[in-house]
């Protein structure tokens, strides 16, 4: 079991409580971790209460709030923001869980028109854990893209094209697989890789859409993935019609060597019965991921 890990001397601590990638290479990336990013210009997004409004009652009024309350989230460890997108929204991560346990990151949107991990990240926030999880839960490494219901981030850029193992220039700006101007060009690629490079994750999930499988792997990598598979009904099957170089997965399996990655291609809808079939197969197979 791995020992407790605080990231607060290198992230930002905000809160404490309680496509086809299958090439390999014999060398591992290295990574340092991205610096803490400056804080963006002020703007409505980063506000933590409502502006005051104006009124020409004399009687006081109930004190109401319009702000939406976001649920407890138990066990949490802690909670980060690891980075800052090119529009300077930030990149945050929740732990919670099992310090030193099998550490669990899942990432639901990488891509910004492929949303529907979200809402596997979303029951994975409130589900009871198992005893030994360490879970890392990423709702979103592009939210500029997400917000614009774009593939790419603000710069245009393919988040998964961007990693630096077997990067690639891959297009121009406008293309969807363009590739940017070097490898972790775009702060959010960056941002992830330095917290990967911390974690070294045991298993790490990226969810895209909507091919609706999981690609085919050798060794204790696919055994992995079948189980995935099995325990969440997706096909296994192979994934073409991209040039795929420079992704994050794969990025990753070199990173980590002794941890599993992969992609989940979800169909073009997720519905809360998905959701939480996913989020269920997650914790099983993190339980069983010693013994495979």
């Amino acid at each position: 079991m791995r020992a407790a890990l605080l990231l607060a001397p290198v992230l930002l601590v905000t809160a404490c409580g309680g496509g086809s990638d299958e090439s390999s290479a014999s060398s591992a990336a290295t990574v340092t971790a991205a610096p803490t990013p400056a804080e963006p210009p002020s703007s409505a997004a980063t506000s933590t209460a409502p502006p005051a409004t104006a009124t020409a009652s004399t009687t006081a009024a109930p004190t109401t709030s319009a702000v939406p309350t976001t649920p407890p989230v138990p066990d949490l460890i802690q909670e980060v923001v690891f980075g800052r997108s090119v529009e300077g929204r930030p990149l945050t991560a929740i732990e919670r869980g099992t310090p030193g346990g099998t550490v669990v990151l899942v990432i639901g949107v990488i891509h910004g028109d492929e949303p529907a991990g979200t809402g596997v990240v979303e029951r994975l926030r409130t589900a009871p854990l198992p005893d030994g999880i360490d879970l890392w839960l990423v709702d979103s490494v592009n939210p500029d893209g997400q917000l614009a219901g774009t593939r790419t981030n603000a710069r245009q850029v393919d988040l998964n094209r961007n990693f630096p193992h077997r990067w690639a220039q891959l297009g121009a700006p406008g293309d969807d697989e363009y590739s940017g101007e070097g490898p972790s060009s775009e702060p959010e690629a960056e941002a992830i890789a330095g917290l990967i490079a911390l974690l070294q994750p045991d298993l790490g999930l990226w969810y895209h859409q909507d091919l609706f499988r999981i690609a085919p792997a050798s060794g204790r990598g696919g055994r992995v993935r079948g189980r995935y598979a099995e325990l969440t009904g997706l096909p296994v099957g192979g994934i073409t019609g991209g040039t795929y170089t420079g992704t994050a997965a794969s990025w990753q399996r070199q990173a980590v060597p002794d941890g599993v990655s992969f992609i989940v291609e979800l169909g073009p809808t997720l519905s809360d019965e998905e959701a939480g079939r996913h989020a269920s197969a997650v914790l099983q197979l993190a339980t069983e991921l010693p013994s495979i």
